[in-house]
């Protein structure tokens, strides 16, 4: 692997962390833009204020955008919902102005989300589907369609990501919370959908992506199982009972508003792209 420059938007979060770490590994040169440096691969941006350096940003061959509120916190009021969008749309807008003006900038690659085909159907979804016409996949049809402004420049790739499986962090991190107290149920009917990958694959398809120069929208799910074998995997996994009745479709929507959609609405999805 040759020495690369590689700049992560959103690099000190969750996948950010480990992505870093892999690419460093693989002998790219690794840099992060944050709003809060710390150490000397850290840059400054603020994409509110479309504040930057760009003379730091001279010699950067490629640009990975992980930017983006944690959809799964916080319910979604009007204002969660502005700042769901403004931190995708906006942020991907001005980080593609920026990638305008970066003369060795050789290839884009933007996270997006694997919830943009709407409700669940027998359907089994391909990257050329259509997106749904809830909240959730219009928000990511116009986050993909910002990293698309710079299509027309330098390869772009898009890779819609499922629910992200760690031990250490992440959704698997709360749900074995709950488990361990022998409280592990299915969500809702339980028959619904849910594909996953682990985050060490998924940092390997970041990687991968960059080494061949993927272009397009790529399904980043790496499994599918249904609510209740997942549940009852990780109750197992734990030797922890898994007895209880599922939690009432209606009862999460009472708690969790419009989304609840994120747990009741699964879906089906085709990896061959990826895999071809």
């Amino acid at each position: 692997m040759d020495n690369k420059k590689v700049l992560i938007a959103g690099g000190s979060g969750f996948i950010g962390q480990k992505l870093t770490s892999l690419l460093i590994d693989k002998g790219f040169d690794v840099s992060t833009l944050t709003r809060k440096p710390k150490h000397t691969k850290d840059i400054f941006w603020n994409p509110k204020k479309k504040e930057i350096n760009l003379s730091q940003l001279s010699e950067i061959d490629v640009l990975v955008n992980l930017v983006g509120e944690n959809i799964g916190l916080g319910r979604w009021t009007k204002k969660r919902k502005k700042e769901l969008v403004d931190s995708r749309v906006d942020s991907t807008t001005f980080l593609c102005e920026i990638a305008e003006k970066m003369p060795k900038l050789s290839y884009f690659i933007s996270a997006s989300a694997i919830n943009c085909y709407g409700k669940e159907s027998d359907k089994i979804h391909i990257e050329s589907d259509d997106f749904g016409s809830n909240f959730l996949s219009q928000l990511i049809k116009s986050w993909e369609n910002a990293s698309d402004t710079l299509a027309s420049k330098i390869p772009v790739a898009k890779l819609r990501i499922p629910i992200v499986l760690s031990e250490n962090d992440g959704a698997l991190v709360r749900i074995k919370k709950i488990t361990n107290f022998g409280l592990g149920a299915p969500l809702g009917s339980g028959k619904q959908t849910m594909p996953w990958i682990h985050i060490a694959d998924l940092c390997r398809l970041f990687a991968f992506a960059i080494d061949k120069k993927l272009v397009g929208s790529y399904n980043a799910n790496a499994g599918l199982d249904s609510n209740k074998d997942f549940m009852k995997s990780v109750a197992l996994s734990m030797k922890r009972p898994f007895f209880l009745p599922p939690v009432p479709s209606f009862l999460l929507k009472l708690i969790f508003g419009e989304q609840a959609c994120i747990v009741l609405e699964g879906i089906k999805v085709s990896n061959e792209k990826i895999r071809a």
